[in-house]
């Protein structure tokens, strides 16, 4: 059996040496919380590489888009987007001149066929596809790869000469 006194001096061998934090530990939990806030605030604040990926990414499905439509249609109507600095609209060129546009159809995803970039810019251009997918720009079949660059970021679409393939 184990008596009181006993018991009593286990006791105060276990929770003895329990008075607190000490300063080291108490620095060290702040230091680290000082870097979490700052990466969390860096993070936080320039969003702008972000915004620029995701227009990338929506610009690239609108293109892929106006490409399908084309290719369901017969010549000489050619579908594309027409791109003008920090918007961009989904167009129909019905007589396949490079000239004469029409937006019968919304952006999917979007209330009309325009979507603005904005604070973003992107280079001006127009891409039409005709029937087989073929990219153009205007009128004029594309002899070599379209770059179509968004800033701030320096993100790059490259539309494939000959196929119309965005990677």
């Amino acid at each position: 059996m184990i008596s009181k006194k006993t018991m009593t001096i286990q006791r105060s061998k276990t929770h003895g040496n329990a008075r607190g934090f000490t300063l080291v530990e108490m620095i060290t939990v702040l230091v680290i919380a000082a870097v979490v806030g700052a990466v969390i605030l860096y993070r936080g604040s320039g969003n702008e590489g972000a915004k620029a990926v995701t227009e990338v990414d929506r610009l690239k499905a609108h293109l892929r888009f106006a490409q399908y439509l084309a290719l369901n249609n017969i010549s000489p109507v050619r579908w594309g987007i027409q791109i003008n600095g920090q918007s961009y609209t989904l167009v129909r060129n019905l007589t396949g001149d490079g000239a004469t546009f029409d937006q019968p159809y919304n952006l999917p995803g979007e209330n009309s066929a325009t979507h603005s970039l904005a604070p973003l810019s992107a280079t001006s251009v127009t891409i039409l596809f005709d029937e087989w997918g073929t990219p153009y720009n205007r009128a004029t079949k594309l002899g070599s790869n379209a770059t179509i660059t968004l800033n701030p970021g320096s993100q790059s679409i490259i539309v494939s000469a000959g196929t119309g393939f965005i990677p």
